[in-house]
């Protein structure tokens, strides 16, 4: 009975978890593409590494013998119909791309208004991987707080 109970509680922390990371991965994508500047960038590269300031031309790695997916790196200006001038990288990194970017690809970026550090990707498998991640954050959270499937 106690391992039961404990596993429920540890299944709807997972739960809440995965539903509050899918929803921030869907949310501030779309709120910036409905209210805030969309401009149009271009992937110069992929972030290599686990917080490593480099930018590598490929878009996959090989760590521990296992191939990885790297987040795209791309300019972007701070105005519309301005230079590139600012270099961002996708920040979604708990969403999987569906998609992988290739070196040179155009893709949409949106911030909040007046704050261009702020960019996020806005593409279609983005805002999917999170609405899967949402989902299956919520059927965690419904079976452990006692919902039969």
């Amino acid at each position: 009975m106690l391992t039961r109970i404990l596993f429920r509680v540890m299944l709807a922390g997972l739960g809440l978890w995965l539903a509050f990371m899918g929803a921030q991965d869907t949310y501030y994508p779309l709120a910036c593409r409905f209210g805030g500047t969309v401009v149009e960038g271009e992937v110069i590269g992929f972030w290599a590494g686990r917080g490593t300031p480099t930018i590598q031309p490929e878009n996959t790695a090989l760590r521990n013998g296992h191939r990885i997916a790297r987040r795209p790196a791309f300019k972007y200006p701070a105005q519309p119909g301005g230079e590139p001038v600012l270099i961002g990288k996708h920040r979604t990194s708990f969403t999987p791309s569906f998609n992988p970017y290739e070196m040179g690809e155009k893709v949409t970026v949106v911030f909040p208004t007046g704050q261009p550090q702020q960019a996020y990707l806005f593409a279609a498998s983005s805002l999917a991987g999170g609405l899967g991640i949402l989902s299956a954050g919520l059927l965690c959270l419904y079976i452990g707080l006692g919902g039969r499937l």
